[in-house]
């Protein structure tokens, strides 16, 4: 079924997707050959009380259609197109969020990202968003943490299905440098371990080091859009309250992913990220991320008593 009011180059495939129900809380991910991160994906959000996946397969290549298809809750749109020209998946997204989002509460979130809140791990998401609500909030600006093994990145196995914390449980303390004014100021903008490991100082690379602030969960109406990826969206008035992002790109996929998405080119400025990437990991194969400011994750309170979140 050709679905035209969503984008002319989006396919729903499986079942027809229908109308979600009130107050039902939907993910959308756009994802390309995830099918080692997507079953825990799914069941982390599930278990926070995502009622609903919406995911765009971007032409994957390694079962990730045949898995999602398989889910009960999860609605899959195909597209072979371009993910650069869709303006890095923003375009897709937007479309389905117009059709599918307005009047609830959407999560936004890629494969290997994992969302975080003030003591999530007792708060289901249903209770937290109702609480923003109460607040007169209908969006939540997070802060993209990355995860890396306590070793070196190639020898972070994973089994499909595993917590990701268990391949991947360390994270910077520190090493951020902070954001702009009002919220965006209370919370770290560039830094972390890929900064560090593949735009260390004093040497030149193609682009900036990623930015790692996000605003993955908004109460979608008529008129929003996504500007950049999830990190910018105008007409919100933000919660101040923020969250966290777990960002699992450190599994021992890292390097071949990274060699794969420099050929693809796709990515934003030609994959210059992913450039960087590789080019480190091809002179030190055997790169870790761990450092004296490494720390063990524990929980959504350790991250606000450093921190790199707000309660």
């Amino acid at each position: 079924m050709i679905v035209t009011t969503v984008s002319g180059d989006l396919r729903s495939v499986g079942r027809d997707p229908v109308a979600a129900r009130a107050g039902e809380i939907l993910a959308f991910a756009c994802v390309r050959n995830e099918s080692l991160r997507l079953p825990y994906f799914l069941a982390y959000h599930r278990g926070l009380g995502v009622s609903r996946f919406i995911v765009i397969d971007n032409d994957s290549t390694d079962g990730t259609a045949a898995l999602l298809q398989a889910q009960p809750d999860v609605d899959v749109f195909h597209t072979a197109g371009s993910y650069a020209g869709s303006h890095y998946g923003v375009h897709w997204l937007n479309g389905l969020l117009r059709v599918f989002g307005c009047g609830h509460w959407v999560l936004v979130v890629d494969a290997d990202e994992l969302l975080v809140y003030p003591d999530s791990e007792s708060v289901p998401l249903p209770q937290f968003v109702g609480m923003l609500d109460r607040a007169g909030a209908d969006g939540l600006i997070t802060f993209l943490l990355d995860m890396y093994p306590g070793g070196p990145i190639q020898d972070a196995c994973y089994t499909p299905g595993e917590p990701f914390l268990a391949a991947s449980p360390y994270f910077d303390v520190s090493s951020y440098t902070p954001g702009s004014e009002g919220l965006r100021g209370r919370l770290p903008e560039r830094g972390g371990p890929r900064r560090r490991l593949f735009w260390p100082a004093g040497q030149e690379r193609r682009g900036k080091p990623p930015y790692l602030q996000k605003i993955p969960l908004v109460k979608w109406r008529e008129g929003l859009h996504y500007l950049a990826s999830t990190h910018l969206i105008d007409g919100l008035t933000l919660s101040s309250t923020t969250g966290v992002l777990l960002h699992f790109k450190f599994l021992a996929d890292f390097a071949r992913r990274s060699r794969l998405e420099v050929e693809r080119g796709e990515h934003w400025d030609r994959a210059a990220q992913y450039e960087a990437y590789a080019e480190a990991l091809a002179v030190n194969p055997g790169l870790s991320a761990m450092y004296e400011g490494s720390a063990r994750y524990r929980g959504s309170r350790q991250l606000i008593e450093l921190g790199l979140m707000m309660a």
